[in-house]
């Protein structure tokens, strides 16, 4: 399969300099998913490595649909852990506060840190030409996305510190491109349909967004539609009860409460946000 670009709704060829080995990182979303299937049908399939940063806080249909994928496309698909946290719950009680807008330790130490540490031990990373990286970020995505990669080219090579600064320059020599960073998601859910594959149930279930369930700064719809989920309102019911841990203790810190502006108690109860102005989600996990 060539790669896709939007712009002019044809085949094109992609430019990158040939490297000893390609990395896609699947999340079990629409987005890596289609960036899978274009690495696919552009680099040659012994060259091509495929990882999904796994936080132990995944919704089952998720992985069960990383399995899917595994089978369709036949690749295999690593998994890297954090060495320190078993899983979201066990990062939030060590650290003592909750993810928030300001300080995003779950992204850092669940996601970034682990694929740092599997980079380091699988690659020379200090090499140029050792390890090319294909991202499925779109800049249509969120916010966020637009405002980091709404310049950017779908052939357009970086490296990983630009991606994000919690990769030092050590990372320098690691390149990365993002293939569909102009689709639309109108295109994505096309593309994978004319494919005849499957998507992640969860899209099914009302859910725009795949990854962390519920991501502690998804937007309402998110939170709403994993609350009338059995998987979902267990993990609420973790969350909720770190919050009485961290008031019983008398833990000092200001970020203790699970949402600073979302009543997810109420929520939990009743299906439905108390708050249904605040809408706003992070585009960290992208960026």
């Amino acid at each position: 399969m060539p790669a896709y670009d939007p712009q002019q709704g044809d085949a094109v060829t992609h430019k990158v300099e040939p490297v000893t080995t390609y990395v896609v990182p699947v999340s079990g979303g629409k987005d890596s998913q289609v960036c899978l299937a274009w690495a696919l049908g552009c680099v040659p399939r012994q060259q091509l490595r495929v990882v999904h940063q796994n936080t132990g806080y995944d919704h089952p249909l998720t992985y069960a649909h990383l399995r899917y994928i595994s089978r369709r496309y036949g690749v295999k698909i690593e998994h890297t852990y954090s060495t320190k946290y078993d899983d979201v719950f066990d990062l939030i009680r060590k650290v003592g506060y909750f993810p928030n807008s300001v300080a995003r330790s779950c992204t850092s130490r669940l996601k970034q840190q682990p694929f740092a540490e599997w980079l380091r031990a699988n690659f020379e990373i200090t090499r140029p030409g050792a390890v090319h990286i294909f991202m499925g970020m779109r800049s249509d995505e969120s916010r966020a996305r637009n405002d980091k990669y709404g310049d950017y080219d779908w052939d357009q090579v970086l490296t990983l510190p630009d991606i994000s600064g919690e990769y030092s320059g050590e990372f320098r020599h690691v390149t990365v491109s993002l293939p569909i960073v102009e689709m639309s998601t109108a295109q994505v859910f096309e593309f994978l349909k004319d494919r005849g594959d499957k998507l992640n149930p969860l899209y099914a279930k009302g859910h725009l967004r795949v990854g962390c369930y519920p991501c502690l700064l998804a937007r309402n719809s998110e939170w709403e539609a994993a609350a009338s989920d059995p998987t979902g309102r267990g993990h609420i019911q973790k969350l909720i009860q770190i919050e009485d841990e961290f008031t019983a203790n008398g833990n000092p810190r200001k970020l203790v409460k699970i949402h600073q502006t979302r009543d997810v108690r109420a929520l939990l109860a009743s299906g439905k946000s108390c708050n249904p102005d605040d809408d706003k989600e992070c585009g960290w996990c992208s960026i």
